[in-house]
């Protein structure tokens, strides 16, 4: 009897050591949601408050503009290759023959771009060689170099912002930046910053810097991310705004004079999860939506094209980015404003 009394509590432990790590491991894997971070935040202003919580308002994200809006369509310039016969000689005429392959004819736009980048770089050592062209091909050939470099910044903008793999890095992306994740965002920036030096410099790269920084940039879309992130954060700080708003003006905390007890609790949800939680997230998520913007305004810029979709897009961009600043600032505000209507300060008692 004795025996099995010893064994059941053993199993007993072992089911207890059991159950212990299934739910260390359960919490672990278990990341926190912005939206939780944010709904924290705005119950626990509520409940300070003694407020009902106003609805979310609806938010719209600047939409990333279609790609028949924003497609270049530079004029199909191609050279003969019995005509480029006496070209033989030069790298160019193995160039010609690659671009009016099959492969060629279909060639993604990163590799239509390191075609027509290879091109501007042999055709004028060719013609500046001492091989010997006839004087109707050396004219056919110099007006197709002037052409090739009229339109090379629009095979320039198909490769980049009118490149489904770069779109996607706005489009892409549907849930909000999670508080405290393993992103390597920093590595993420720098690349957008590596595809923005790229665009400034084309004729200075490499096929493979081009096929390796549009690569890293699908693998994460931190724009579209940080899209979501800005518009759940405006949506839920304004909800707290409203709340601590209306206690101001009634000076909910203080309605004798004296602050009561829940002035304290209030003071402490704005230290401890305002300021100690939700303003670090605010400002990740502004340092990822930042990465992109400014390496996509940069592209737009250098790119010296017209396009009235992607300067609209930009300028809303920009707009949004805005509207989430003020709102942060705004909610600071609300929070001193309402500590000094009982006649405190930002800073806790000490």
């Amino acid at each position: 009897m004795a025996i099995w009394q010893e064994r059941l509590a053993m199993l007993q432990r072992l089911f207890r050591i059991a159950t212990v790590l299934i739910l260390t491991m359960a919490l672990v894997g278990c990341e926190r949601s912005a939206e939780s971070l944010l709904d924290d935040y705005v119950s626990r202003v509520a409940r300070v408050l003694d407020a009902e919580r106003p609805p979310l308002q609806p938010l719209s994200l600047p939409a990333y503009p279609q790609p028949r809006a924003i497609l270049q369509y530079p004029p199909d310039i191609r050279l003969d290759l019995l005509d480029a016969w006496a070209l033989r000689g030069c790298e160019v005429f193995v160039l010609i023959g690659e671009r009016n392959s099959i492969l060629g004819k279909l060639a993604d736009p990163l590799i239509r771009l390191d075609y027509e980048r290879r091109l501007l770089d042999f055709l004028p050592t060719c013609l500046n060689s001492d091989i010997e062209l006839d004087a109707e091909l050396r004219t056919e050939l110099e007006a197709a170099l002037a052409q090739k470099r009229a339109t090379f910044n629009q095979h320039l903008w198909n490769a980049t912002l009118a490149n489904p793999d770069y779109t996607g890095y706005w489009t892409n992306g549907s849930t909000a930046i999670a508080p405290h994740d393993n992103i390597d965002a920093n590595g993420y920036a720098a690349n957008q910053q590596a595809l923005a030096a790229l665009v400034a410099n084309p004729h200075d790269s490499e096929l493979d810097d081009w096929l390796t920084t549009m690569q890293l940039t699908t693998q994460y879309p931190m724009g579209g991310h940080s899209l979501q992130s800005m518009r759940l954060a405006v949506q839920y700080l304004q909800q707290a705004e409203t709340m601590l708003q209306d206690a101001a003006a009634d000076q909910r905390l203080c309605p004798m004079g004296p602050a009561m007890k829940e002035f304290d609790y209030a003071r402490n949800v704005m230290v401890n999860v305002f300021v100690g939680e939700v303003q670090p997230w605010l400002g990740e998520v502004d340092r990822r939506f930042l990465a992109g913007y400014d390496s996509l305004a940069m592209m737009q810029s250098v790119s010296a094209l017209n396009s009235d979709p992607m300067a609209s897009y930009i300028f809303l961009l920009e707009e949004f980015h805005q509207q989430y600043r003020a709102t942060i600032r705004q909610q600071v505000r609300a929070w001193e404003h309402l500590l000094e209507r009982c006649g405190a300060s930002v800073s806790p008692r000490r």
